[in-house]
């Protein structure tokens, strides 16, 4: 299972990726992942806020088996995708490994 994006355009779902791994690389905390659920952590900042919401507003155009959602209620930025084990699968970009940043080395 991919993006309808990424297998009908490959070099929008290209950029795409490519945006998700620079913004990780900027701001990924934390994941936290469970049979239907992966939630990640960046830090509550203007940059990452709006970052996010433009590649979520993105993946919500065309990843339809994933319900995607960002929570600005705790102390961090949190996105939260859920859906079936298979379709979380396909977004591995989600799983990239935290750079050794802390959350004060962001603020």
């Amino acid at each position: 299972m991919t993006c309808c994006r990424w297998s009908a355009h490959p070099g929008a779902g290209a950029a795409q990726l490519a945006a998700w791994q620079e913004f990780n690389d900027d701001y990924l905390l934390d994941i936290d992942r469970t049979a239907a659920q992966i939630t990640v952590h960046y830090p509550k900042i203007d940059d990452a806020t709006a970052r996010l919401t433009e590649l979520v507003r993105t993946e919500q155009s065309c990843c339809a088996f994933a319900t995607w959602a960002i929570d600005t209620t705790h102390p961090d930025l949190r996105l939260s995708v859920t859906g079936t084990d298979d379709a979380l699968a396909a977004l591995t970009f989600l799983e990239q490994t935290p750079a050794p940043a802390t959350k004060e080395s962001v603020q």
